[in-house]
């Protein structure tokens, strides 16, 4: 039967767009979407949900208009920085770190990273001295400590300083420092003493636990806590009295905290803020706003990259100690037949090329033309 000019004609409309459905759903807009979404979450830190919204909407512009998505609006990277520039408040931006984590989201990730670490010493374990392992007080209980160390200082004291909690971070960094001698007394110096068998699988059940944990706390949640009681709508200071002197003490918290200023810088800013508040005779709540918005308006600017960077010198030079140590260790008495060995091996290879990766990212942000590229620095009264 010979089809009508109209059936000819949505026939010819259907397949343009199939095709272009098709085109839009591609291998091409599907690396496009997976470098905008790394992007506006690395780079930008943008709030959830934002990314996806924004996916949907080039998805749908990209099928009008009959083309691909990076036809349409381009380099990913770039338009990932136009949608930070023009969607993502100065509210959610003022809450994340210098490293662009949100209240929280360090803590809960610490509990996943002490779960997995939990989890490959189960399988180590069982796989070097069968299903039973034979452990005694000082060993089991080192355990123990060691994996709250790794939740101490990966989620615990960044969330503290984060938060603007300077003293606490430091009484935290403390109590590593004590965890750290209390590990090794109990895995070389002290006495085994009596031994209890246990089955290695039991650890995957601490390690379940850990995750489910980890998992399921909400980072908001997380973030609360770590700001303290005195927390609130207006950035930790009470709403009720227009203390002026609290506004400026969490200021100068904030800013060398959460944005890693210097404390020479903190001290400035917070000067200029105390002597603009004399000469006006105005509160620092209605001179200034929101806290947290002022802290970051005056850490933004050209250094802020840099001082990123500077924040990470010590872990990083502390990762390559204990890697050089890691390594020294393994061929000193390698043993080939031991699954331990292969143990450390991996962890060794995985190290050496987290700390290349680090070290690079580094070299380029602390060198010549480095700063600049994210914003940063102490800049003027907004």
């Amino acid at each position: 039967m010979v089809r009508t000019e109209k059936q000819k004609s949505a026939t010819q409309t259907s397949e343009r767009q199939k095709q272009t459905s098709d085109r839009a759903g591609g291998g091409d807009d599907a690396q496009w979407a997976a470098k905008f979404e790394i992007a506006l979450a690395v780079e930008h830190s943008a709030p959830d949900g934002l990314a996806e919204q924004v996916l949907e909407e080039t998805r749908l512009t990209a099928v009008e208009a009959g083309t691909s998505i990076r036809e349409v609006f381009g380099d990913p990277g770039a338009y990932a920085a136009t949608v930070a520039a023009e969607r993502i408040d100065e509210a959610h931006r003022s809450s994340v770190d210098l490293e662009g984590f949100a209240a929280g989201d360090r803590f809960t990730s610490s509990l996943l990273l002490a779960a997995g670490q939990v989890f490959l010493f189960g399988i180590v374990l069982w796989v070097s001295n069968g299903l039973w392992v034979d452990v005694g007080w000082p060993t089991g209980g080192s355990g123990l400590l060691l994996a709250a160390l790794v939740v101490l200082v990966t989620g615990v004291i960044p969330e503290l300083r984060a938060a603007g909690r300077l003293r606490a971070g430091r009484a935290a960094m403390a109590c590593a420092g004590l965890l750290v001698l209390a590990c090794a007394a109990g895995f070389t110096a002290i006495p085994r003493g009596p031994q209890v068998s246990v089955p290695a699988p039991s650890l995957f059940v601490v390690a379940a636990l850990v995750g489910v944990l980890g998992w399921r706390l909400s980072p908001e949640r997380a973030g609360r806590w770590f700001r303290g009681r005195a927390a609130g709508s207006s950035g930790g200071i009470r709403t009720d009295d227009h203390d002026d002197e609290a506004w400026l003490t969490r200021l100068s918290a904030l800013l060398r905290g959460r944005h890693g200023v210097s404390a020479g810088a903190a001290v400035r800013s917070v000067a200029e803020a105390r002597d603009h508040l004399a000469a006006s005779g105005g509160r620092a709540a209605d001179e200034f706003g929101d806290v947290e918005v002022y802290a970051l308006r005056l850490s933004e600017g050209p250094e802020k990259s840099r001082r990123a960077a500077r924040a990470e010198l010590v872990p990083t030079a502390l990762f390559t100690g204990g890697l050089l140590w890691w390594g020294f260790d393994l061929l000193s008495d390698p043993e080939p037949g031991s699954p331990w060995f292969w143990a450390k091996a991996a962890v060794l290879i995985a190290g050496i090329w987290a700390w290349i990766t680090t070290t690079s990212s580094l070299w380029q942000k602390l060198g010549p033309g480095g700063a600049g590229r994210t914003g940063g620095g102490t800049g003027s009264r907004a």
